[in-house]
């Protein structure tokens, strides 16, 4: 059996387990949200009453150390599937569009689908999140961001690997410790990652890793003195083989962001770099790899 259908069915029974009823649990236990690049919808199941936390708008720093100082006594579970849809794209404009996606490639580095769509490994995925959930905005409902933070242990799970938008069959399971969070308030919007984890795959042509991940993205809707250099965004990760710890991937990626309307939308245009070593892959998928393989991206997103 596939490693998704034991997420699927160890889903099935914690759902049953808490009631068995996704309505009886209330809307305001499901988030939803929509990005091109990253969309999911998620099940937030407390383990006791009154186990939610809120929390106050501080400073940048401030909120970090807040985080950093949660206990890591699990209080919430958090079921979730993900869908990455542009990544899931460029694969399709690979196999559908053939002519085109050649035409694309405008230097060995560059080629302009896997600029837009590459950084993603995966095309879905299904994750059990277990630990303690913070809510910045108590009771409110969207298609963003969810605006909460998350303090715990994760692992995820699904059944292929995108490598230069192609498809390759890949049971693959990650687990991880991570601080996460989305908040937002009259003033700016902020998003965070740290996280280290492992991620284990049943394709041997696909190395298995550790990694480490920062994630740091903010946006300011009132001008100040630094908020030209304050409202961006940055994302680093490096994996390293989990035989000889080396490193065999960095992935980095730095945004800017411009809020127009007042905060109502904000456009941001990113500009990244992926390197992958050649322990990255072996076999038949590292064919025509006579060296390590660099991919620049580039990141538009609009942002409600």
């Amino acid at each position: 059996m596939r490693v998704t259908r034991w997420v699927a069915v160890f889903a099935v029974a914690l759902l049953l387990k808490s009631g068995g009823d996704l309505f009886a649990l209330g809307l305001k236990d499901v988030d939803i949200e929509l990005d091109p690049y990253y969309s999911d919808v998620a099940l937030t199941i407390p383990f006791s009453e009154g186990a939610t936390e809120s929390d106050v708008e501080q400073g940048e720093m401030t909120t970090y150390r807040g985080m950093l100082t949660r206990a890591l006594l699990p209080r919430f579970l958090v079921l979730e599937a993900s869908l990455n849809p542009l990544p899931i794209t460029g694969v399709a404009v690979r196999k559908r569009a053939r002519h085109f996606y050649s035409q694309a490639q405008a230097t060995p580095s560059l080629n302009l689908v896997d600029a837009v769509t590459a950084g993603f490994e995966e095309p879905y995925a299904f994750s059990i999140f277990l630990g303690k959930v913070i809510d910045f905005n108590p009771g409110e409902q969207s298609l963003r961001r969810k605006k909460k933070g998350y303090v715990g242990y994760l692992a995820s799970a699904g059944n292929y690997h995108i490598l230069e938008s192609r498809m390759i069959p890949d049971n693959w399971l990650e687990a991880e410790a991570k601080i996460k969070g989305d908040q937002e308030t009259a003033r700016r919007r902020m998003s965070w990652s740290f996280r280290g984890g492992g991620k284990f795959h049943s394709n041997r042509e696909i190395a298995d890793t550790y990694y480490l991940g920062i994630r740091r993205n903010r946006i300011d809707f009132e001008k100040s003195r630094y908020s030209f250099l304050l409202s961006s965004g940055i994302e680093y990760r490096v994996d390293f083989d989990k035989r000889s710890l080396s490193p065999i991937s960095h992935y980095l990626m730095l945004d800017k962001n411009f809020p127009l309307y007042n905060g109502k939308m904000t456009f941001s245009i990113g500009l990244g770099y992926l390197w992958q070593g050649l322990d990255k892959y072996s076999g038949a998928l590292a064919q025509g790899r006579q060296r390590s393989k660099s991919q620049v991206l580039i990141r538009p997103n609009l942002k409600f």
